[in-house]
């Protein structure tokens, strides 16, 4: 009765100012939420939150800090002949950090694994996608390089027996250890088929972070849209 008494009292109030009375506000939760791709949602956390992927999964390292002392700071400001006001920076969004959270469990997952998880950071930081194109041209490259007594850099060699031939002149035969640069093809089809076959990789890696971050409940002021990058990019362009 108290309860309805005073709602009409707050509808004439808000009667004689010519107004309504207004709707409770909702929740954090229940209001106006973005969409982004999942692309996107990384880029924003990677990039702008600098959110950051740890694989201490054990947290060993959690409370490990240096040893300053009070003093030793007095001493390195009085140095400088100032005060060192702030530093560091701030704590990411909590999304950005739940973001970052499931690109890292992509490090103990036997399919993608820590090298998938550092490649998906690194291409958010950049708003990057990894190179699918690989080297069109084959060319031919050294097998590997050592650096001479001069400090330059040479193509690896290896030995390879010995020879020896008839000097007619001087009615000689000389011989001598002959040596060898071992050589490997790099580029065309073998190249272009390691790059694609990464991508693909990573887009099946980014699929499995958006069914994480589509859970509901898991991210509090985001949803993640179906959109996703071109599977395979390199048929649109040769259409």
């Amino acid at each position: 009765m108290k309860i309805s008494r005073a709602f009409d009292r707050a509808a004439k109030i808000d009667d004689a100012r010519g107004g309504s009375i207004r709707e409770p506000v909702l929740p954090r939760a229940e209001r106006g939420r973005r969409l982004m791709s999942v692309k996107t949602a990384l880029e924003w956390a990677f990039g702008p939150e600098q959110a950051q992927i740890d694989f201490d999964l054990l947290g060993v390292h959690e409370f490990r800090r240096e040893g300053i002392s009070p003093e030793w700071r007095l001493m390195q400001e009085q140095k400088l002949g100032c005060r060192v006001d702030g530093g560091g920076s701030s704590e990411p969004h909590a999304d950005a950090a739940l973001i970052a959270a499931a690109v890292e469990a992509l490090s103990v997952n036997p399919i993608f694994g820590k090298d998938m998880a550092v490649l998906m950071a690194t291409c958010a930081r950049s708003g990057t996608v990894p190179d699918w194109q690989g080297e069109p041209k084959m060319r031919v490259a050294p097998l590997g390089w050592d650096i001479n007594k001069d400090g330059k850099r040479t193509a690896y060699e290896v030995p390879s027996g010995t020879w020896s031939f008839h000097d007619a002149k001087n009615r000689k035969t000389r011989t001598g250890r002959s040596r060898v640069c071992p050589i490997q093809y790099m580029g065309g089809a073998i190249s272009i088929t390691r790059a694609r076959r990464r991508y693909l990789d990573w887009w099946g890696a980014l699929l499995e972070v958006a069914v994480t971050l589509r859970i509901p409940g898991y991210l509090d002021s985001i949803d993640i849209s179906k959109e996703m990058p071109a599977v395979e990019p390199w048929r649109e362009k040769s259409i």
